[in-house]
């Protein structure tokens, strides 16, 4: 739309128009900064669930917690939201609740999304991201020991996004995980980056999803 001079329309009439314009969906970004944590999952507790602000009303995120300045972190990292879960045997011991995936719960559908994943396991992991309209992409991360932080996205549609740990060292109960999400994107444009490992799309509307993303976000290792 071309700019109006406003000298050919009164302000009465300026403000109408302004209220008649449709609005458009608002990039967000969640880094939990307003968050503050321990340091460790042994000192955390139990998973607690975020409720967070935003632009399209609350984002619940569940099924981990907020450490702050974590050890043994391959990225300097403040707040950020982890889960762990069968770990016991490589040292990681947690409260109650922590779940793998983690969920994202939006108060409406989303356009993609994207964030940092940290990998805690000292192994590559895979990980899994799903929403509730059937698509999904996974990714895989090296170990901890490798500067271990990726950000992930993939062509979201749905009002729930999923991160998951789909590999990771074997114990008698099944896979260990321990992992970190931050820095979570949506209603914005995905970057243009190589293909992930594998892109699945189950939904059966023929939707111009296009290709899911994934880049590496380099960081400073933690001084």
């Amino acid at each position: 739309m071309r700019p109006i001079a406003l000298k050919w329309m009164s302000v009465a009439w300026f403000g109408l128009l302004m209220t008649s314009m449709p609005r458009t969906a608002c990039a967000d970004v969640i880094d939990f900064e307003q968050y503050t944590g321990p340091s460790t999952y042994a000192a955390a507790g139990n998973a607690q669930t975020l409720d967070v602000s935003t632009s399209i009303g609350t984002v619940v995120i569940s099924g981990g917690v907020i450490l702050t300045n974590a050890t043994n972190l391959p990225a300097d990292e403040t707040s950020i939201y982890g889960t762990a879960g069968n770990a016991a045997n490589i040292g990681v011991t947690t409260g109650s609740g922590f779940t793998n995936p983690l969920t994202i719960t939006f108060p409406a559908p989303i356009t993609n999304f994207f964030l940092d994943i940290i990998n805690g396991n000292v192994i590559p992991v895979t990980y899994t991201l799903a929403d509730n309209a059937g698509h999904s992409a996974s990714f895989s991360i090296p170990p901890n020991t490798q500067m271990g932080l990726e950000t992930f996205g993939f062509p979201a549609t749905g009002s729930m996004v999923t991160v998951a740990a789909t590999t990771g060292q074997s114990t008698s109960t099944g896979i260990t995980w321990d992992f970190f999400i931050d820095n979570l994107h949506f209603d914005e444009p995905l970057p243009s980056v190589p293909e992930p490992e594998s892109l699945v799309i189950l939904a059966t509307a023929a939707l111009p999803i296009g290709l899911a993303y994934r880049w590496r976000k380099r960081r400073h290792a933690s001084s």
